[in-house]
């Protein structure tokens, strides 16, 4: 198994490749197995993935610091590959909360972060600039004291669909590569000519959500534009989750047992699952 050092130095380098490496999230011990089978270069917990395990909504502070860092620990256990870790907004208000979370995340062995802007109170939605770049600055700092190949990514959650909105967003991201951040995100970023802008304003490597409905831009496209990292945050969860429920309501409703034979079609000549558990570490 590598080290955490390894998987650090690892991940900082796919950052500077600039080739769109492809980083999808799983949701558990066995859906992150399978994704480090496949030898993607690099995956991701899921904030949202990993609510839903819980039976819990996602973004609404019921999941704690140590209920992300023992799950992020457990995906580290069960794979190979650099994990990188949604820690939301680094469960605090404050600068010194994401100081915490930066510390834990460091300490389990993730390779990196992502500390976000949004405060989860719906009728202020976004911390204030000022307070937004100081919280980055702040898991900045930690970082590069504790383990300064630790990729720490600062993520603008405010929506981008007018040009003011989109100018905001450049402005964040700016303001957190100026103090550190390593990389930036901007998951509302999806139509070609927004990421195109943020690529020309921002000189930090971009990630792309890219597991979404609507979404059609390759991961080639992507790379030639010049992003750098492409994410799936929870689609993989949503449609595991979608098609539980679809063959769950097909029982109920109809009272028909089809969606298993959907299931082994999907799975034949791709993955022996009882195998592939057994072979993982």
């Amino acid at each position: 198994m590598p080290t955490a050092a390894d998987r650090r130095a690892t991940f900082k380098a796919l950052h500077e490749a600039g080739r769109a490496f492809l980083m999808p999230n799983p949701f558990d011990i066995g859906s992150a197995r399978i994704l480090d089978g496949m030898r993607f270069d690099a995956i991701a917990t899921s904030s949202a993935g990993y609510a839903w395990t819980r039976g819990v909504r996602d973004a609404e502070g019921l999941i704690t610091r140590d209920d992300a860092l023992a799950h992020a620990a457990d995906i580290i256990a069960a794979t190979t590959v650099p994990v990188n870790g949604d820690l939301e907004n680094g469960f605090g208000d404050s600068p010194d909360d994401v100081i915490e979370t930066v510390k834990g995340a460091i300490e389990v062995g993730l390779a990196g972060c992502s500390i976000e802007d949004y405060t989860t109170d719906p009728h202020h939605p976004y911390y204030d600039l000022d307070l937004a770049v100081e919280r980055v600055k702040a898991a900045v700092d930690v970082k590069n004291r504790l383990a300064p190949d630790f990729v720490l990514t600062a993520r603008s959650e405010g929506p981008v669909q007018t040009s003011h909105e989109l100018e905001e967003t450049i402005k964040r991201l700016n303001a957190f590569v100026d103090v550190g951040a390593d990389c930036v995100y901007a998951p509302q970023l999806k139509e070609k000519e927004q990421i195109v802008a943020v690529l020309a304003a921002v000189d930090a490597p971009l990630n792309v959500l890219a597991g979404r409905k609507n979404f059609h831009l390759t991961r080639k496209e992507l790379g030639d534009m010049g992003v750098a990292r492409v994410s799936i945050g929870a689609g993989l969860a949503r449609i595991a989750y979608g098609a539980f429920i679809a063959a769950a309501e097909d029982m109920k409703d109809g009272g028909a047992f089809g969606a298993f034979d959907r299931a082994d079609n999907l799975a034949s000549g791709r993955i022996d699952f009882e195998s592939f558990m057994k072979a993982r570490p």
